[in-house]
């Protein structure tokens, strides 16, 4: 999906009180759009949370991206 459009969406949850939070791999976008809360990851395009057979690296990104929500 496009970074831009999923930053938008945030942004318009976040405005209607909505709290989320996402992951960027592009940085450049995603804070040029002002987005509160992001996970920013060193992976390719189309891999947010790493390569196949890396499971316990993608749960604990997925914990790190809902902690930012919890805080």
């Amino acid at each position: 999906m496009c970074h831009q459009t999923v930053g938008l969406v945030q942004k318009a949850c976040e405005e209607n009180g909505i709290v989320s939070s996402t992951i960027s791999i592009v940085d450049e976008i995603t804070k040029k759009l002002g987005t509160k809360r992001y996970l920013s990851v060193p992976y390719d395009l189309g891999y947010p949370l790493g390569f196949n057979r890396g499971y316990e690296k993608q749960k604990n990104i997925i914990k790190k991206l809902l902690r930012q929500i919890i805080e």
